[in-house]
């Protein structure tokens, strides 16, 4: 090694409040690094033979650096060009001048004005502020959990566009993919290459799924509000319901112990790097006297000093976020669920085997059953035998 000269993909260093973020965009990998290892790195980048590098290591800060583990490491994160591989090159960003459209100041003020006119036909008509009876816009239970699930996707992806659009403008490779939460398909978008703009760039890509949704909410209100002339049909209704759940989200993204947007919205302000993983940590080394509490590395563990300054705090904001959760479930949830039990409890108990409500109650319950009972047997029956497989033979 006391030669050679290791060739590297095309790199870029973000200046971090603990260090510096050194990634390559196009394979996504990112790794903060001290500033004597940046330094380090410059200089094998630049074409300085390992050994000297070494030496000038060692004189420039007094100490000497394990080369070949330092070397390791770079190879694992995908720096150093192997031997006849190709050098990366910058993927392809699409949609970039629509999503320089998408935040220009002529968008921004579409925007503003749909959420300003929303804001006032609210105060100026009661029917159109949202509440819980809003949901059922049709008679019929199943046809209200059909409608609202047809327009969940849409609004979701209306959501990750936007994300996708704000880290596109900037000419950064992001993309949407679907994910699964528990037993659901939901769209995500990743926003990794964000690591390779400073942080002040970083906020609107985060937050510009917020400012989708409060353009949605407030479209669809106006949607309502053009429908009252002649009374709310079916369609204004049906806004005014969806208009509900988009809200619901965006309470959710609030909650930042949930790693929702605003967390890493707050995250990238305190300039920290893993906040809810070391906050858990704490928590559980707090708590581990108590019997299903598993004990933390959290003195030992490899925590950056600001994650391990703000742990302390951000535990508190978790305990407190649990707190503050309950009471909107009580508030916004609850009396949702209230009002479904009792409809169908009502249409079951007074309704008759001939009359339409009585199936419809029926419908309802059994689909009811199947996304909260039958759908987590099968995708526990699935992780079971997936992880009863035995795992392919390595190729070769």
């Amino acid at each position: 090694m006391s030669t050679t000269r290791l060739e590297f993909h095309p790199l870029t260093y973000v200046q971090e409040r603990d260090g510096v973020t050194v990634g390559r965009v196009d394979a996504a990998s990112f790794a903060v690094l001290p500033e004597d290892g940046v330094a380090l790195l410059r200089r094998l980048a630049d074409g300085m033979p390992v050994a000297v590098a070494e030496q000038w290591y060692l004189r420039t800060y007094g100490e000497t650096v394990d080369m070949a583990d330092f070397v390791d490491a770079m190879r694992e994160l995908g720096f150093v060009r192997a031997e006849g591989e190709p050098l990366a090159t910058p993927p392809k960003v699409r949609f970039r001048r629509l999503g320089r459209a998408a935040f220009s100041p002529l968008a921004w003020a579409a925007y503003a004005l749909v959420i300003a006119a929303a804001a006032v036909a609210m105060v100026s008509r009661p029917e159109l502020r949202p509440q819980a009876s809003n949901v059922f816009f049709v008679p019929s239970l199943l046809a209200v959990q059909l409608g609202l699930a047809l327009c969940q996707s849409p609004a979701i992806l209306w959501h990750e566009w936007y994300h996708l659009l704000a880290a596109r403008r900037l000419g950064l490779p992001t993309r949407m993919r679907i994910g699964r939460r528990l037993y659901y398909a939901v769209v995500e978008t990743e926003l990794d290459a964000l690591l390779t703009v400073p942080a002040r760039q970083r906020y609107l890509p985060m937050l510009a799924g917020l400012l989708a949704d409060a353009v949605l909410f407030g479209a669809l209100v106006l949607a309502a509000a053009a429908d009252l002339s002649g009374g709310l049909s079916w369609a204004g209704r049906l806004a005014l319901a969806v208009a509900y759940t988009v809200l619901l989200r965006m309470s959710w993204q609030f909650y930042v112990f949930l790693r929702t947007d605003m967390y890493y919205v707050a995250t990238t302000a305190l300039g920290c790097t893993n906040l809810d993983e070391v906050s858990r940590a704490y928590l559980r080394d707090r708590f581990s006297w108590l019997p299903w509490v598993r004990r933390s590395d959290w003195a030992k563990g490899n925590w950056s000093p600001r994650d391990r300054q703000l742990a302390p705090w951000f535990a508190l904001i978790t305990c407190a976020g649990v707190g503050v959760l309950l009471v909107t479930v009580a508030l916004w949830t609850a009396p949702l669920i209230w009002e479904f039990g009792t409809r169908v409890v009502t249409a079951l108990v007074d309704g008759t085997p001939t009359g339409p409500g009585f199936w419809d109650s029926v419908a309802t319950l059994l689909l009811v059953a199947f996304e909260i009972v039958l759908l987590p047997l099968l995708a526990g029956r699935t992780r079971r035998r997936r992880a009863a497989s035995p795992s392919p033979a390595p190729a070769g």
